[in-house]
């Protein structure tokens, strides 16, 4: 059964963002998704709420793996080197968060900053001074982003530090 959700929540996942190489999330319906996806829709709502809790969790996926994988750590790892690693990833990724743009998308991006911050990163047991750093990652990210990713990660992460001293 977990493997059987599995697959239903993979093709979905699929689906949802290859129709939104064509169209925006508002112009998809649930019918359309599963119908891409190979799916019923019995499979959709068994498994989310919206189309947005797909992406929400991809998102999450993708940020856990990062996390696992890499040396980054927001509690030990120094801050330039955090932000390179941070932004190297996100650039690694450039193809989801361009769509996520592309399709003003961009507030799940920002929740998924915020999330990762308050459940991996939450130093300050405050989540006002969780979401200010949050914040200033995530602006910091998609001013590079939207402006070309001009900047290597660690020339943005020099600059990030002259603000903060």
């Amino acid at each position: 059964m977990a493997e059987q959700l599995s697959y239903a929540k993979t093709e979905l996942t699929k689906a949802l963002l290859s129709l939104l190489e064509k169209k925006s999330l508002s112009e998809i319906t649930i019918s359309e998704l599963c119908n891409e996806a190979g799916l019923s829709r019995l499979s959709f709502y068994r498994n989310y709420d919206s189309m947005e809790e797909i992406i929400r969790e991809h998102l999450s996926g993708i940020t856990d793996s990062f996390l696992a994988s890499s040396s980054a750590n927001f509690r030990s790892t120094p801050r330039e080197e955090f932000i390179t690693l941070l932004f190297e990833h996100m650039y690694g990724i450039k193809e989801l968060v361009s769509l996520l743009i592309d399709n003003n998308l961009s507030y799940l991006l920002k929740e998924e900053f915020d999330s990762a911050f308050m459940r991996s990163v939450n130093i300050y047991n405050d989540p006002y001074r969780c979401y200010v750093a949050s914040g200033v990652y995530f602006n910091l990210f998609y001013y590079w982003f939207i402006n070309g990713c001009k900047e290597k990660p660690s020339e943005v992460s020099k600059m990030l530090d002259g603000f903060l001293v």
